[in-house]
């Protein structure tokens, strides 16, 4: 899997879980996440460590 594919992945999921948060804090933090990610200003192992954080609670 490629590095931009594994990121657009990433994305998706955490557009996904945006979309479904009951809690707009919640919401509010992937999406800022998701911005980090397009911008750049957050790499793979950054976009990963999210993703695993999204799943915390």
């Amino acid at each position: 899997m490629t590095k931009e594919f594994e990121l657009h992945e990433i994305v998706n999921k955490l557009e996904d879980k945006a979309d479904m948060a009951r809690n707009k804090m919640f919401a509010s933090l992937y999406r800022s996440w998701i911005d980090q990610i397009i911008s750049g200003d957050a790499g793979l192992k950054e976009a990963r460590q999210m993703l695993k954080a999204s799943n915390l609670k």
